[in-house]
């Protein structure tokens, strides 16, 4: 998920900080100002440390998918309402195209992650496309879990996903898994190459 979808314990990079095609920064931003919220307020609503939602909005910090869920519902929105792009679509027809290498990601130290289709608003699913550098469980500071279920089809490389239910799920190639996402659980890599996985995230 990007995995963490936690945070995680490496350095992040600075400069903007994109999902798909959406400054996160500036969007969590925005929608703050919109409510009239200082960062005070929004660390309460979100439960997401000021210093934090602070160096996100100034792009020190590029934020976990846990971290964003986490924004999302202290602001009343969904996962994918939040990374939904400003770009406006003409008619009413519900389709959004993404070119192969037109999606920008966000990188955390466990995980590269990049949402796709992000231009189409009211998503019921969030599909993301996530490169997994962790290779041990130290690459996270805790657990993942919120409410809303996960597909998942690993695309390359071998992938292990560790879960506080359940024993570690080892995953190749062309294997899929759905699970709900409630429960505690991480992502890492086994062996020298980087798992890639395509997921969908359905709240």
């Amino acid at each position: 998920m990007d995995f963490d979808i936690a945070a995680s314990r490496s350095p992040q990079p600075s400069g903007p900080a994109p999902v798909g095609s959406i400054d996160v920064g500036a969007r969590i931003a925005q929608l703050r100002a919109d409510r009239g919220w200082t960062l005070q307020q929004a660390a309460a609503h979100t439960g997401v440390a000021f210093s934090t939602l602070s160096k996100i909005e100034r792009h020190e910090l590029s934020p976990t998918v846990t971290t964003l869920t986490k924004i999302a519902h202290g602001m009343d929105l969904s996962l994918s309402q939040l990374l939904e792009s400003p770009r406006q679509r003409a008619g009413m027809a519900r389709r959004s195209l993404s070119r192969a290498g037109e999606a920008k990601g966000t990188a955390t130290g466990a995980c590269d992650n990049a949402v796709l289709c992000s231009d189409l608003k009211n998503r019921r699913m969030t599909p993301i496309r996530t490169r997994v550098r962790a290779r041990d469980l130290s690459a996270y500071e805790e657990w993942a879990r919120y409410e809303a279920e996960i597909f998942l089809m690993v695309l390359e490389g071998t992938l292990v996903i560790h879960s506080q239910s359940y024993e570690p799920t080892r995953l190749e190639a062309g294997d899929s898994i759905y699970y709900d996402a409630s429960t505690g659980h991480l992502w890492t890599s086994e062996g020298e190459g980087d798992a890639v996985v395509l997921w969908v995230y359905a709240e």
